[in-house]
């Protein structure tokens, strides 16, 4: 296959290219029990290599046939290129890496042995962590291409549904709070986001995720600060019976609690 795969390459000009991304699509096993293989991962990437495009970059489209045969920590390093993309080709990389780990797709799976990683493809859940934590600026990505990649998969909320979104953001606050990693650049930008489309998460946000934050000393880092008052204040007063933030508010310390209420005074 891997074979055929290169020939069938080699043979294409530039007109064919789409006739070669379908093809090597139909090569990729399509049932969840089989794998794309190690010989044909390695002959697409070979081939995204060969075929640069005409700014001498490597184009994604390669290798999306095979994304879900990938191991996660490999992804992981293929994600830039994939945010890099155009949205189309973005959106379809996401969708192979979670195709064969749907069952899992609120989960984000612990390796099971660090030193030799052997999970494959991506789970959503996976996906909006990984995405957090990209580091744009060495991979020469724009600030806005970051939060773009982030705030896409947030307005496809029939993917990524409310309980995906939770299940992430829960896994980030998690290892903030252990102090094993601090909080994304666009963690409080994407829990607004998630406060003004998905109401169903409001009463978890304001009783579990605020105080979680005032635990791990949020207020010590300034942009995530600022985004924890606009929280906040967006869930303070929603007007649902025990839905509000005020609690989480009521636990911050005292120096905080007055810069909060300097900034959002108390309504009478």
């Amino acid at each position: 296959t891997a074979n055929i795969a290169h020939q069938v390459s080699d043979l294409t000009v530039e007109c064919e290219i789409p006739l070669l991304l379908a093809f090597l699509d139909n090569l990729a096993p399509s049932t969840d029990n089989n794998l794309p293989s190690q010989e044909l991962i390695d002959a697409c990437h070979e081939i995204q290599k060969k075929r640069l495009d005409k700014d001498e970059k490597k184009d994604a489209r390669y290798i999306i046939p095979i994304v879900s045969g990938m191991k996660r920590v490999d992804l992981v390093s293929k994600l830039p290129e994939f945010v890099a993309a155009s949205d189309s080709i973005f959106k379809a990389s996401l969708k192979r890496m979670s195709e064969r780990v749907v069952r899992h797709s609120l989960m984000f799976r612990d390796e099971p042995d660090n030193e030799n990683p052997a999970l494959n493809g991506m789970t959503l859940c996976e996906q909006v962590v990984y995405l957090h934590r990209m580091d744009f600026a060495s991979a020469k990505l724009p600030q806005k291409r970051y939060l773009d990649a982030i705030r896409i998969c947030l307005e496809d909320d029939e993917v990524f549904t409310d309980r995906v979104i939770m299940a992430a953001l829960d896994h980030m606050s998690g290892t903030f709070l252990s102090g094993d990693e601090g909080l994304p650049l666009a963690y409080m930008r994407t829990i607004i986001l998630t406060c003004s489309k998905h109401e169903s998460l409001h009463s978890w946000i304001c009783h579990i995720l605020l105080p979680r934050l005032i635990e791990g000393k949020v207020y010590t880092d300034r942009r995530q600060w600022e985004g924890w008052m606009r929280c906040a204040k967006m869930l303070e007063n929603t007007g649902d019976a025990g839905v509000s933030s005020i609690n989480a508010i009521q636990q911050l310390p005292e120096e905080q609690l007055r810069m909060y209420r300097a900034k959002y005074p108390k309504k009478n």
